[in-house]
Parts: structure tokens; sequence; C-alpha cells
């Protein structure tokens, strides 16, 4: 699976589950080459940029730290209904801008704990069995060469 076809769907049956964790997986390996790259809601309008994310240690779970344009705080996204898109290089978030603009605060140097995991799945009423906690952020320089998306 490339990473332009790496899809978080938060409906998959019950009978996908291993291959969801797979796709998910996939997400997360990903990630680190979108760092500071541009970041859209579900319309495809740029609210601002991937700065940190946090996978689990299994990488079935991700949350993305989205730094919001005219914004320093970070603001914290599951992974689930968000892809990667190579040929915008960007990330587009399967959420409304202004469900991302009200998405818990947090700081990408923190752990994200179950208290955050749970505030984040409540916001954006994603259905996930259990919030474990301890997730630690990923977060590096900013790849080099990456084009802007021209979609507004």
């Amino acid at each position: 699976m490339t990473a332009r076809e790496s899809f978080i769907n938060e409906d998959a049956e019950s009978d996908e589950d291993s291959r969801t964790d797979n796709v998910i997986i996939d997400f997360a390996s990903v990630l680190e080459n979108f760092l500071d790259e541009e970041v859209v809601d579900k319309q495809g309008t740029t609210i601002g940029t991937l700065t940190c994310y946090w996978p689990s240690v299994t990488g079935t779970r991700v949350f993305l730290g989205v730094k919001l344009k005219g914004q320093e705080t970070i603001r914290v996204v599951p992974g689930r209904r968000s892809q990667v898109d190579d040929r915008q290089a960007c990330i587009r978030l399967g959420f409304d801008a202004v469900d991302i603009e009200a998405a818990p605060r947090f700081d990408c140097a923190r752990e994200l704990d179950a208290t955050i995991e749970r505030a984040v799945y409540e916001h954006f009423r994603v259905a996930e069995a259990q919030p474990r906690g301890g997730l630690r952020q990923v977060a590096g320089q900013p790849a080099q060469g990456c084009r802007q998306n021209t979609q507004e």
C-alpha cells in the first residue's frame, strides 16, 4: 500500500479489523514525511500544518497535532477519517474546520494520556474501544522540497 492510498476509515466492519489495523499502521508510518506540511479540512480548505503526532506502540492508534493558521496552539485530532495526499503534500482530515478549531489543545512535547484521548474522541464523536494513554509524541525537522497545496 502506498502513502497515497493510506486512509483511515472509522466505519470498518469487525471482519475487516485486521485490514484496518494494517492501514492505520501504514498511515502512522508515513506521517513523519508530512511534518510541517499543510493540513486541510473535510472541504479541502487549508487550516494549518502538521506539527507533531502521537502513535501508539503498536501503530494501531494515532493522533495528529495540528497548528492552526494564525495560532500558536496545537489542536489534537484523531487519525481516523484522515489521509495523506502525496500529490498535494498534505494531510486531509475527515472533519469540519469548526470542529478542528474547537478541538482540545495540547503541547507536542507532552505524552498523550487516556484523559486527552477520551476528550478528543468525544469532541469528534469517534467511537473507540478504550483510551489507553501513554502515547509519545513524534516531531521532527520540516521536510525539504515539499509543495504547497494551492486548493483553498
